[in-house]
């Protein structure tokens, strides 16, 4: 049986992604920062990103990680860019070769080329979030650990599922919707049928009628 471990469990993304987990039949351990505020995460165990021992300790016996991390009172370029270096070298001290990351729609490339965090109209009070995911994908192109940062579109939903979802891998921002529910189907298919590797993703759902792409789940 597949073990994986969740980080950032006690989130809109990390609930799905244990209980689409459960219902594989994967074990499963839920990690947050205090087990004590998310009482309703059944075996939720303590762990933190930043402090790469923690890491090591609770990510020990699994096959695969995921990070579905947020926080809003750390400093991104903190949780994102040490958090990950951290993250990586616990799971390296682990034993744990593959990390799944759920990532941010802004690092991807827009219409004119740059990135979509450094358009014009982007607002500036978002962009250091930005920078701190841009850190993010620098410390997992530079980390030992085999990856896959699975991006969703800019309108993020908490709908349920469509069953079905399409995914692009030429960082490019695509139209349409992400339901946090194919967002986690994505990811645990990858756990269970590993087909990317070192690779940034983009996740689309399916049901506003998109029907094209370069590959689909």
């Amino acid at each position: 049986m597949t073990a994986v471990v969740v980080f950032g469990a006690g989130g809109r993304a990390g609930r799905r992604i244990v209980a689409g987990a459960r219902e594989r039949g994967l074990r499963v351990t839920p990690v947050v920062r205090d087990p004590g505020r998310h009482g309703d995460v059944a075996g939720a165990v303590a762990g933190d990103v930043t402090d790469a021992a923690s890491v090591a300790a609770v990510a020990a016996g699994h096959d695969v990680a995921v990070s579905a991390v947020y926080t809003a009172d750390v400093d991104p370029a903190r949780l994102y860019g040490d958090g990950t270096r951290s993250l990586l070298d616990g799971l390296a001290r682990a034993g744990v070769g593959r990390l799944l990351v759920v990532g941010l729609a802004t690092t991807l490339e827009g219409p004119d080329g740059g990135k979509v965090y450094e358009g014009a109209d982007f607002p500036a009070e978002y962009r250091p979030f930005s920078l701190g995911r841009m850190a993010e994908l620098a410390a997992l192109e530079a980390g030992p650990v085999d990856w896959v940062l699975f991006t969703p579109t800019m309108r993020l939903v908490d709908e349920p599922g469509s069953g079905a979802y399409e995914v692009f891998d030429d960082r490019r921002l695509v139209d349409g919707t992400t339901t946090y529910a194919d967002l986690a189907a994505a990811m645990l298919d990858e756990v269970v049928y590993p087909a990317h590797h070192r690779a940034q993703l983009t996740v689309r759902s399916r049901h506003h009628g998109q029907t094209t792409g370069d590959g689909a789940g």
